[in-house]
C-alpha cells in the first residue's frame, strides 16, 4: 500500500506527465481536456502533504514540533 506521501510525488509525477502532453498537443479538443485534469490535479499534492503533517501530530502530540 501506498503511503500518503508517496502517493503524492505520484500525482505530482502525473502532473509533468499532463503538462508535457499539453505542450505536444496540436488538437484543441484534447488540448482543453488535458488542461481540465491539470486543473483538477491542482493543490492536491500540497493537501496530501498538509494531511500527512497533521497527521503526524494528531498521532504523535508529544512530538508535534518534529513533523515532517
Amino acid at each position: 500500500m501506498k503511503t500518503l506521501p508517496d502517493a503524492a510525488r505520484q500525482v505530482e509525477q502525473a502532473q509533468t506527465v499532463l503538462s508535457m502532453w499539453l505542450e505536444l498537443c496540436k488538437d484543441t479538443e484534447e488540448a482543453n481536456k488535458i488542461a481540465a485534469i491539470i486543473t483538477l490535479l491542482d493543490g492536491v499534492p500540497e493537501a496530501m502533504d498538509a494531511a500527512e503533517s497533521l497527521l503526524f501530530v494528531l498521532e504523535n502530540p508529544d512530538h508535534a514540533e518534529e513533523q515532517p
